[in-house]
């Protein structure tokens, strides 16, 4: 596979650093990220997703086993609990394949809103539904809230309850012990040297898969042919990751800092996965490079750089006349074609690579998430004020009517009549290279999609930067690291809501709305003392009619 350019070449890389540098990758060098011995140690604690090519192939036979054994039991319905790495490539998988005939239907929950939890539940037969529970830690928040819900709905009709639970999570877990207490259908132990955002080829990613019936030879072998193009052995002018991890990196240094990705229609649900291993491995240090996936049609400022996958079936002359205008204007564009949908495997393997290599030619550990951790400090601690009646942190109300309500920092403060009015303040302080995140902690849906959208283009035009989208608490797993330890360049436009209906999580004294309300707090607390701008916006129910009110003011 050959990337094609425009407007700038792939890399400054000679054939002999190329060949360097995948010298070091494959031995597994630690020192291409960190000249501390402790965090080298931990870095050749997280270097086992090479390998995965190799661990991968030899567990197809129990893998294709246990899909078989969920077939023959009549299980129509799988639902995936799971954050960040554990959700991200089965759902790209989900979406882009779906499910082979006779396989049950996948569902990947990975929110803690309750009007989104409802809405699933709303779908299931639970008597034929089984459910992924799927943590690397194996005390992910959000996944064990929703596995206490859900095994206590079953609890209540079920003779076996555990029957309907297969686990996937690392050696020695917590997660581990639950699936042998609970007496779960089965439990997939992943190779602890693999970090979640690079688990997609383990049984993270390639559970999911064989439950819906996808060629997990052809996932295999594709990752396998694209791991062999980047051995030190492979021609250097193939040797893809490393020519374009270098070239990001490079770009980024230079001030084009936003990776905007235009893929085909059927490659689309691989950007969220892209935009997760990106921005959490390189958001740290003040440095980063900033992922835009579904970019706002006609998106072009000087910061961009345009990254765009097709599929062989889908050349859309659109989309090329797109990219050739971009390189027209000088915008950097890299571009390559995937044979067939099985190639996703490749392009796993090859975006870990390509990640990977960004990160050492920016000089930051791309294995650890040090700001991660911040957020889910703040969240225990905003929990407690929530469920005491509450709210933590020292956000001010700066306006209020029947639609809505802004916190933020006392500066964006607003006359009593001026419902927009703290988002003008906002824009007087965009600057140059900025971009815009709106962090939408509201239950996902097609018609939430449309409407938080909508506008995203309205504050695009307006403030003339970048915008990106991303529901929380799923991004806290993804691009929340970049917003917290990345450059000071993001402006957050935070959204909240009364649910219609609420739930309680068994065994924990709260409710999934407490939860999810504790969880934007933390968010928006930490953002605050690093020093981001940022606003949240509190909407009233229905939040589909309120999104699109609040739109119009826009």
């Amino acid at each position: 596979m050959r990337i094609e350019t425009r407007a700038i070449a792939v890399s400054t890389l000679d054939a002999k650093s190329v060949a360097q540098i995948s010298e070091r990758m494959w031995r597994k060098d630690p020192s291409l990220w960190s000249t501390h011995a402790d965090v080298q140690q931990d870095i050749l604690n997280r270097l086992g997703w090479l390998n995965a090519v190799d661990w991968t192939p030899e567990r197809i036979g129990r893998l294709t086993r246990f899909a078989d054994q969920v077939r023959e039991h009549g299980y129509t319905t799988v639902v995936l609990l799971g954050m960040g790495g554990s959700s991200l490539a089965p759902e790209v998988l989900n979406k882009a394949f779906g499910s082979a005939p006779g396989y049950p239907q996948l569902k990947v929950l990975d929110t803690t809103a309750p009007d989104a939890i409802r809405a699933v539940e709303t779908t299931l037969n639970l008597a034929d539904t089984l459910f992924v529970v799927s943590s690397k830690s194996g005390t992910t928040t959000e996944t064990s809230s929703l596995f206490e819900y859900f095994y206590h709905r079953l609890e209540a009709g079920a003779d076996a309850p555990g029957e309907h639970f297969v686990a996937v999570t690392d050696p020695g877990t917590s997660l581990q012990e639950l699936a042998a207490q609970r007496n779960f259908r089965d439990c997939f132990l992943a190779p602890a040297d693999v970090g979640g955002r690079y688990s997609a080829l383990t049984y993270f990613g390639m559970l999911p898969a064989a439950l819906l019936g996808i060629d997990l030879e052809a996932l295999i072998n594709g990752a396998a042919r694209a791991a062999d193009d980047t051995r030190p052995s492979a021609d250097p002018t193939d040797n893809t990751p490393v020519h374009l991890g270098a070239a990001l990196a490079e770009l980024a240094q230079a001030g084009r800092d936003k990776m905007t990705l235009l893929l085909s229609p059927s490659l689309a649900p691989l950007g969220a996965w892209i935009e997760q291993l990106v921005a959490e491995s390189t958001g740290k240090e003040g440095q980063g490079i900033v992922p835009v996936d579904n970019p706002i049609p006609g998106s072009s400022h000087g910061d961009q750089v345009f990254v765009s996958i097709t599929t062989a079936a889908e050349q859309e002359p659109a989309l090329a006349q797109r990219l050739d205008r971009l390189g027209d204007l000088g915008h950097p564009v890299f571009h390559w074609t995937i044979d067939e949908l099985a190639d996703l495997g490749a392009e796993f393997f090859r975006w870990e690579f390509t990640t990977a290599v960004a990160a050492y030619k920016l000089g930051i550990n791309p294995f650890d998430e040090p700001d991660v951790a911040a957020a889910k400090t703040a969240t225990r601690e905003s929990l407690e004020a929530v469920k005491s009646g509450t709210v933590a942190g020292d956000a001010t109300s700066l306006y209020k009517d029947d639609v809505c309500e802004w916190f933020g920092d006392p500066r964006y403060a607003v006359a009593a009549d001026d419902a927009v009015g703290a988002v003008k303040k906002l824009a007087a302080e965009v600057r140059p290279g900025d971009y815009l995140a709106v962090l939408a902690y509201l239950p996902p849906s097609p018609e939430v999609d449309s409407a938080l959208y909508a506008i995203r283009q309205r504050l695009e035009t307006r403030f003339g930067v970048v915008t990106c989208l991303a529901y929380g608490p799923r991004y806290l797993h993804s691009s929340g690291q970049l917003h917290k330890g990345g450059p000071n360049s993001g402006i957050f436009l935070q959204f909240t809501a009364e649910p219609e209906h609420d739930a309680a999580i068994p065994g924990q004294g709260h409710s999934f709305q407490q939860l999810i309300t504790a969880q934007a707090t933390g968010d928006f607390n930490v953002l605050k003392e690093r020093g981001r701008r940022i606003l949240r916006v509190h909407l009233q129910a229905p939040v589909v009619a309120t999104l699109q009110a609040l739109g119009k003011v826009l």
